[in-house]
C-alpha cells in the first residue's frame, strides 16, 4: 500500500495531521469553506439549511452549480448555511498539484460565495484521492490549507451537525482494507470512528445529529457504498444512538431515498426518534448517472427544522 502514501506530485508529501493523530474525545470543530462567512451562533429549534454534492468544478458543471446556488440564495424562508458533500472539484491531477488543484479551488471558493452564506463541506473522493484513486497525504495537505478541516463537528440550533472524511490515509502501519471487485477506495480508519463515537455519546441531548459523507451508507448501486469494513463499523456505532436524524451523502450522482426509492418528489416527515433517514443528494453539476425516472437529475434539498420536527424538500432545477 506505499501508493497510499506517495505525493500526487514529483515532491516528497508533507506530514499533516491526520486522524490517526486527533483527539479521541470528540470531534474538531468544523469550520466552513474558507472565505464562506463564519456561522452565527443559534440556541433557536426553528431553522433551514440546504444539502447538495458533486458539482465536480468543470464548465458545464459549474454553470449548473452557479444556477443552484443563486436559487439557494434566494430561496424563502432564508436558509441559514449550507452543506456540500463532497467532490467540490474535479481533483485528481497528478502534474503540479500546488498550482492546478490550488487553482480549483479558488474557482470553487468564488463560486460558493455567490450563495453569501457560510458553506460546508464533507470531502469527497476527487479532493482527497491522487490520480490513481487512492487517498493521497499531500492531497489532504492541499484541502485542509485551501478549503477546510478533514472532518469535525458543530452545534446549531438544537441539533448536532457532524462531517465525516471517507478518504482517510491509513496511520503508519496500517493500510486499508481489501477493496472488493467493482467498488472504489475509500476508507474511515478507527480513531476517525472512535471519535465519532465518543461525539455522539456527548451529544445525547441534541434533538437531531446530522451526518454528513461522500460515500454513502446506503447507495442505490451497492458498490458505490463505503468500503465494507468501514461501513460494518460505522453503522455499528450509529446504530447505537436514537437521536441521528439524518445520514446524507452524495458519490452518486442522483438523488435516492432508500426509505422510499420510488418517490422522486417527496420525503416523508421526520419526528425526533424516528428511525435514520439515509439518503443520497449527488445532483450539484456533475454528469448525472441515470435517467431522470431513476433520481437522475440536477437537485439540491431544504431542511426546514422545527424543534423535533423535521421536513425536507427537494428541489430540481428542471422543475
Amino acid at each position: 500500500m506505499s501508493s497510499l502514501l506517495a505525493g500526487c506530485g514529483t515532491q516528497e508529501p508533507k506530514s499533516i495531521a491526520t486522524p490517526s493523530s486527533a483527539k479521541k474525545e470528540g470531534f474538531p470543530p468544523l469550520t466552513p469553506v474558507n472565505g464562506t462567512g463564519q456561522l452565527a451562533s443559534n440556541s433557536a429549534s426553528s431553522f433551514s439549511f440546504a444539502v447538495f454534492g458533486d458539482n465536480q468544478g468543470d464548465q458545464k458543471a459549474d454553470q449548473t452549480a452557479g444556477t443552484m446556488f443563486k436559487a439557494i440564495s434566494s430561496h424563502q424562508p432564508q436558509t441559514d448555511f449550507a452543506f456540500e458533500l463532497g467532490d467540490i472539484i474535479e481533483g485528481k491531477d497528478p502534474n503540479d498539484p500546488d498550482t492546478l488543484i490550488q487553482q480549483k479551488y479558488n474557482d470553487y471558493i468564488a463560486l460558493v460565495k455567490t450563495m453569501g452564506m457560510p458553506v460546508f463541506n464533507a470531502p469527497g473522493n476527487h479532493e482527497m484521492d491522487d490520480s490513481n484513486d487512492v487517498p493521497n497525504e499531500r492531497m489532504h495537505q492541499l484541502y485542509q490549507e485551501s478549503v477546510a478541516p478533514l472532518f469535525g463537528a458543530f452545534d446549531y440550533g438544537n441539533s448536532r451537525f457532524i462531517a465525516l472524511n471517507t478518504e482517510d490515509v491509513p496511520a503508519p502501519g496500517q493500510s486499508i482494507p481489501a477493496v472488493p471487485q467493482g467498488y472504489q477506495v475509500s476508507y474511515i480508519d478507527d480513531a476517525q470512528l472512535q471519535q465519532l463515537d465518543a461525539d455522539l455519546a456527548a451529544n445525547t441531548d441534541k434533538a437531531h445529529v446530522f451526518i454528513m459523507m461522500h460515500y454513502p451508507v446506503k447507495p442505490m448501486i451497492e458498490k458505490n457504498s463505503l468500503n465494507p469494513d468501514s461501513l460494518q463499523k460505522l453503522t455499528g456505532i450509529l446504530a447505537k444512538y436514537d437521536n441521528v436524524s439524518f445520514v446524507l451523502a452524495s458519490h452518486e450522482h442522483l438523488f435516492y431515498n432508500p426509505q422510499d426509492p420510488s418517490n422522486l418528489t417527496s420525503i416523508a416527515p421526520f419526528k425526533a426518534g424516528d428511525p435514520t433517514v439515509y439518503l443520497v443528494s449527488g445532483g450539484a453539476g456533475a454528469k448525472i448517472s441515470e435517467t431522470p425516472q431513476n433520481g437522475g437529475f440536477n437537485h439540491y434539498l431544504i431542511f426546514n427544522i422545527d424543534g423535533d420536527n423535521v421536513s425536507v424538500t427537494i428541489n430540481r432545477l428542471d422543475g
